[in-house]
C-alpha cells in the first residue's frame, strides 16, 4: 500500500514538473519571439527617411548673420545647412538627434556664435531637407562629417587648424565616431550618447527592468544593420579611446540615470584629456534649457582650446 501511494505521489510530481517545464519553455519561446518581432518592427520604422521642410526658426532669430549652404558627401548626397561665419578664427560643427533637423541645434549655435565661433549646422542624410534614401542609426553620418570639414577648410576666416564638433543624442554618437575617424576634429562634445552598435550593449543596465528588455536592443541593432546596409565603424567604447590626445567632454542629463551610466562607461574607456559633466535638473539633451548659463560657459570654455591652438608657435 505504501509503495503504491509513493508511486502515485511520484507520478503526480513528475506531471507537475513536466507541465512546469513545458510552461517555462513556452513562455521563454514567446518572449524571444515577441522580442524579435518588436525589434524588427522597430528597425523597419527607424530606417525610414525623415525628410521634411525645415521651419520656422533660423540663426536670424537671434540676430546672427548666416549663409544657406549645401554640403556634398563622398557618395554625392546633398546635405542642406546653415553657416554662421567665424569672428574668432575657430569653428564648430553641430549634429542633431535622430530623425531631426538643424533647428534643434540652434540653441547651441546661439551660444557659440555669441562668443565669435563659426558654426556649421546641417540636416543629416535622409533628414530635414537633405537627400538620402534611409536612416542608418547615424552610421553613415559619421563619414558625412567629412563634407562639413571640407566646407570649413575653404573658409578664409577660419584659421584654426582643427575644428570642434558638438552632438546630442545620436548626434553625440556621430560626434564621437567622427572624432575617432578625423584628425582635423580638435575637440569633441558628446551630450547624451547611448549606443553605437551591438558591441556597446553589454553589460546591460543594472536594473531588473532593463535586464528583461536587454535582448530587444541587440536584436534591433542587428536588424538595423540588415535593413540599412550599414554598420558602425567601431563601438563608442573603442571610439572614445581613439580621440586622445584631443579633448573629449561627455555630458549626461541629471534626470536620466541610464544616460549617466552609459556616459560613465565611455568616460572610463576614454583617455586624457577628458571630462564628464552631469547637468543637474536636465532631461535627455535638455542641458541648455535646465542650466543655460552654466551650459554656455561650459561649452564655450571647452571650445576655447581651439582658439588657443591658433596662437601656438
Amino acid at each position: 500500500m505504501k509503495i503504491e501511494l509513493f508511486a502515485t505521489v511520484k507520478t503526480h510530481k513528475n506531471r507537475i514538473l513536466y507541465w512546469l517545464r513545458l510552461f517555462t519553455v513556452g513562455l521563454l519561446s514567446f518572449y524571444l519571439l515577441f522580442s524579435a518581432a518588436f525589434a524588427w518592427t522597430w528597425a523597419e520604422r527607424m530606417v525610414q527617411p525623415a525628410q521634411h521642410a525645415v521651419c520656422c526658426a533660423t540663426p536670424e532669430s537671434f540676430g546672427a548673420a548666416y549663409e544657406n549652404v549645401t554640403l556634398t558627401t563622398v557618395d554625392g548626397i546633398k546635405l542642406s545647412g546653415w553657416y554662421i561665419p567665424s569672428q574668432n578664427s575657430a569653428a564648430v560643427i553641430l549634429l542633431h538627434g535622430y530623425g531631426g533637423d538643424r533647428t534643434s541645434t540652434l540653441v547651441h549655435a546661439e551660444m557659440l556664435s555669441r562668443h565669435g565661433f563659426g558654426v556649421l549646422l546641417y540636416d543629416q542624410r535622409a533628414s530635414g531637407e537633405s537627400q538620402g534614401e534611409s536612416l542608418s542609426w547615424g552610421w553613415r553620418d559619421i563619414a558625412d562629417v567629412e563634407a562639413a570639414l571640407a566646407f570649413l577648410r575653404k573658409r578664409p576666416e577660419v584659421t584654426s587648424p582643427q575644428f570642434g564638433v558638438l552632438g546630442c543624442s545620436t548626434g553625440a554618437e556621430i560626434a564621437i565616431g567622427a572624432g575617432a575617424q578625423f584628425d582635423e576634429i580638435g575637440a569633441v562634445i558628446a551630450d547624451g550618447a547611448y549606443y553605437a552598435d551591438i558591441r556597446d550593449t553589454w553589460p546591460p543596465y543594472a536594473e531588473f527592468k532593463d535586464w528583461l528588455g536587454w535582448p530587444v536592443y541587440p536584436l534591433f541593432l542587428t536588424f538595423m544593420e540588415w535593413r540599412s546596409g550599414a554598420s558602425a565603424p567601431m563601438s563608442l567604447t573603442e571610439a572614445v579611446a581613439q580621440i586622445a590626445p584631443r579633448p573629449l567632454l561627455l555630458i549626461a542629463a541629471g534626470e536620466n540615470g541610464y544616460e549617466q551610466w552609459r556616459a560613465e562607461r565611455y568616460y572610463r574607456a576614454a583617455l586624457q584629456p577628458k571630462e564628464y559633466w552631469v547637468v543637474e535638473g536636465a532631461d535627455h539633451c535638455g542641458g541648455p534649457a535646465a542650466q543655460p548659463e552654466a551650459y554656455e560657459t561650459h561649452i564655450v570654455s571647452f571650445f576655447n582650446q581651439l582658439k588657443a591652438e591658433i596662437n601656438q608657435p
